[in-house]
């Protein structure tokens, strides 16, 4: 039982490290910019959150969730050895950990840093850092797995 979670968390972490870097660059970035500025309102929070939403939807969330429905239909398994719970630790971990690392973690680098800056450029600075993140991170990802 213990092989068979370790197997399973080892493997949703390669999944997830292994994110779209396109469609996290471009989510982070937007949403670093929306929710960089100082005094960012409310509502600008609320449409960065969506906007890396739909964005980890279309590069990696489709993914997610077809490999999802073919574990439901017995269609494929991840991993046959393994128990089913086994798989869905593996989806769960790839969901959760590849929305935080590849798009979550650059837009709160750059979001963070852009409401440091006090002459009115926070969000231009938001947004030239959540992409170094992303792109370090992306370029990291094959060194780790």
């Amino acid at each position: 039982m213990l092989d068979a979670v370790a197997t399973s968390v080892t493997a949703g972490l390669e999944l997830a490290i292994r994110f779209n870097p396109v469609f996290a660059v471009v989510g982070a970035t937007v949403a670093a910019a929306l929710s960089g500025r100082k005094n960012a309102l409310h509502e600008h929070r609320f449409w960065a959150g969506s906007i890396l939403v739909g964005a980890w939807l279309i590069g990696d969330g489709m993914r997610v969730i077809a490999r999802s429905r073919d574990v439901y239909d017995g269609v494929a398994r991840l991993d046959p050895s393994l128990p089913v719970w086994a798989d869905w630790t593996t989806i769960a971990l790839w969901a959760v950990l590849g929305l935080t690392i590849g798009y979550g973690l650059p837009a709160w680098a750059g979001a963070f840093a852009g409401r440091r800056v006090t002459h009115g450029t926070g969000w231009m600075t938001a947004a030239a850092i959540a992409v170094g993140t992303a792109l370090a991170i992306s370029s990291l990802a094959a060194y780790i797995a």
